[in-house]
């Protein structure tokens, strides 16, 4: 009986280093930065049976999973020959707004996202952004109700409220007159609300699906927010579907975001972003014709040219992460930036200190009333340097901050739903749009002064008079940061 025994301590420890030789070889083929093969070597060597819990749900490699899968090769094959003519159509503008950059340090920007997207800026006819819920949400209604042929959204938040009822009854009326709709939420974003308007919408016709609910991809979430109407309108920004987003809710007094609407041939970037979700869920085509602005399509004698930007978990170049990072090390005077949370990665963080040492004037502002402590208090534990680089922190108290804006040199800006935070930086669906118009960057910059005045400016006075639990607090609460 003991020499039975032994048999089994000796085959589970021969399992067990063989379990340590799979693990190591698997991490250290990833490729990844050593310091983090290192800590998932730590983790799977010391905790075999946890580890491959904690490993299977953040730490796996999506962009190779992604590229292996055979419908993602299915769906390039539908998009690309697809949209090569669409971008074809005006490579002109493209050039033009090259041209006109030439020599700057935004010529360096849009040339990155050419090369990281495939495709050049493409012009807008009309562009609009507003800088709450209450003045955006009307136009968004408008152009729902008044939609002709589709209708396609896709949010990360999709709550069961006022606003709720009004969008859906506006929906509803446009099933009835024969609209397509479809609509896109994410899993985990909008679990906890009832879905009996949403099942009403699909009874009425609509076609209405959850992203992300692979359960190996708990971990990343669909957070952009997108709604394309007739192949024309497009909407954007950092509003989700709730009436919060208009006047706060039960928990803050008012609500601070962005909102962006916009017309013409650039609308097809956000119906790309749409139907390469889509495609995924449903497996459905959408990239015909039918959904995408036609050739003829009017376009204005001086357009506004814009790049949609967008990045996922599975994509090669952190798109939007690396277009930050571009702009800000390019500023010459000065970088304005919005976003609820900030638990930047090394990268972003350098970026920031490199800006302000070298005598830029990087102004970041971030909500003061958090709806996430521990996120808050990770923020809390970056702040430091920033400051001592000779950068500036405000934290805005009127209400909840939930903007995602950046302005370089009062000439470009951008408007999305990139928070500046490890979720949003290396794990999340998101997207911004760059717009290149110094009119709309100075707009832009008028709201971040009006925004200002509702804010109070962190100091290192401030962070030296915290004591030391809090200071640990802060730095143990950034260890959670890629599940924050």
């Amino acid at each position: 009986m003991s020499q039975l025994i032994a048999n089994f301590y000796w085959i589970g420890y021969v399992l067990l280093v063989l379990y340590w030789i799979a693990a190591i070889v698997v991490i250290v083929a990833e490729d990844r930065e050593p310091t983090v093969t290192l800590l998932w070597i730590l983790i799977l060597v010391l905790l075999p049976g946890a580890g491959l819990v904690i490993y299977f749900f953040a730490g796996r490699d999506w962009k190779r999973i992604h590229a292996r899968q055979r419908w993602v090769k299915d769906l390039r094959a539908l998009r690309e020959p697809f949209l090569k003519p669409f971008y074809a159509r005006y490579r002109a503008y493209s050039d033009a707004t090259l041209a006109a950059y030439h020599g700057t340090s935004t010529e360096r920007l849009i040339r990155a996202i050419c090369t990281e997207r495939g495709n050049g800026p493409l012009p807008v006819n009309d562009l609009a952004i507003w800088p709450s819920g209450a003045e955006y949400f009307p136009h968004l209604i408008d152009d729902i109700s008044r939609a002709q042929r589709s209708i396609h959204m896709q949010y990360y938040t999709w709550e069961r409220d006022e606003l709720t009822t009004e969008i859906c009854a506006a929906l509803t009326e446009r099933l009835e007159a024969g609209v397509e709709v479809r609509i896109l939420n994410d899993f985990l974003g909008s679990l906890r609300y009832r879905k009996d308007q949403l099942e009403a919408l699909k009874v009425a016709g609509a076609r209405v699906g959850s992203d992300m609910m692979q359960f190996g991809r708990i971990n990343y979430r669909d957070h952009r927010k997108i709604t394309v109407i007739d192949e024309t309108i497009g909407h954007t920004g950092g509003l989700n579907i709730g009436q919060e987003y208009i006047d706060g809710g039960a928990k803050f007094p008012s609500w601070r975001d962005t909102g962006m609407r916009f017309t013409g041939p650039a609308v097809g970037e956000l119906q790309k972003l749409f139907a390469d979700r889509w495609y995924e869920v449903f497996r459905e085509n959408l990239f015909s014709p039918r959904y995408f602005p036609p050739a003829d399509t009017e376009v204005v004698e001086h357009p506004t040219m814009v790049h949609v930007v967008a990045q996922g978990v599975e994509e090669r170049w952190s798109s939007s992460s690396r277009a930050h990072e571009i702009a800000i090390s390019g500023a010459q005077r000065r970088v304005s930036l919005q976003s609820p949370y900030w638990v930047p990665d090394p990268t972003m963080l350098d970026v920031f200190i490199n800006a302000a040492l070298s005598g830029i004037e990087v102004r970041f502002m971030m909500t003061g009333l958090p709806d996430k402590r521990l996120a808050y208090q990770a923020a809390e534990s970056y702040w430091e340097p920033v400051l001592r680089a000779g950068g500036h922190v405000y934290l805005y108290m009127a209400g909840f901050l939930h903007a995602k804006t950046i302005v370089v040199d009062s000439t470009v800006s951008a408007v999305g739903t990139m928070n500046l935070d490890i979720r949003s930086l290396r794990l999340n669906q998101e997207l911004m749009v760059w717009i290149y118009d110094e009119d709309v960057a100075r707009r832009q910059e008028e709201i971040f002064e009006a925004d200002l005045e509702k804010c109070v400016e962190v100091t290192l006075e401030d962070i030296a008079s915290w004591s030391a639990f809090r200071r640990f607090r802060d730095s143990a609460s950034r260890l959670g940061s890629n599940l924050l």
